[in-house]
């Protein structure tokens, strides 16, 4: 029995392998408990299948093609690294991501339907894009972070369209370097780059410059009447 199951383990990690260096392959699971470790500049086409991780996966700087829903349990941790994720469904991140300086890029390969991100998710460089007028669903409250670049993508009579997943206004929210490229874009109940990352002082506006002057302009008044009483 012993021999069967190390045949059969051997046999799964040449498998492994084989894919991770440019094969495709029906769907890729990381079980509790467990490892994967992607070879650094290797190649992986899921096939419009899952990827699941429930244990700990190491991407490096491989490149995962044309997946459907990416999920990550409670118990899974991704290191993206240097890595590029590229899928064409729901994002369900409710364990660890550590995004390094990965991509992951929303198209519409396998599905044209909506796609959803749900779970807190920080992305270094984050792209959603469709040639066919997809919609992304974006969690409510201020869930989504990007420190690299965001890019908002559609084309011409089709644009793309983000929704918030409640009535609730969603927010992707923008590191202190990052940067946004947007095209044919609709926002519905969807901020770019507010909440904990707002832009301007409100008091600091032109109203406000105005009052500061006034109040300093008085100020100096009244100090030199009080200087020549």
């Amino acid at each position: 029995m012993k021999m069967f199951f190390n045949r059969w383990a051997a046999v799964g990690g040449l498998l492994l392998v084989l894919t991770a260096n440019g094969y495709a392959q029906s769907g890729f699971t990381v079980p509790p408990g467990g490892t994967s470790n992607l070879p650094s500049g290797s190649s992986m086409n899921l096939a419009c299948a899952a990827l699941t991780v429930q244990g700990a996966l190491n991407m490096n700087s491989a490149q995962v093609d044309s997946a459907n829903a990416v999920t990550i349990a409670a118990s899974g941790a991704v290191d993206a690294g240097q890595s590029t994720i590229t899928l064409s469904g729901d994002w369900s991140n409710n364990g660890t991501f550590a995004a390094g300086t990965s991509t992951v890029v929303f198209n519409n390969g396998c599905t044209a339907g909506p796609m959803q991100l749900s779970g807190n998710t920080v992305f270094y460089n984050l792209t959603l894009s469709s040639t066919s007028g997809s919609t992304f669903v974006i969690p409510a409250g201020s869930n989504i972070t990007v420190n690299g670049t965001l890019t908002l993508q559609g084309t011409n009579g089709q644009p793309i369209t983000l929704v918030s997943s409640s009535g609730s206004p969603a927010v992707i929210n923008l590191g202190p370097n990052a940067h946004v490229n947007q095209v044919n874009t609709n926002l519905n109940n969807v901020q770019i780059g507010a909440g904990t990352n707002s832009q301007g002082i409100p008091t600091l506006q032109t109203w406000g410059l105005l009052m500061l002057g006034l109040l300093l302009t008085a100020l100096m008044v009244w100090q030199q009447r009080r200087e020549h009483s």
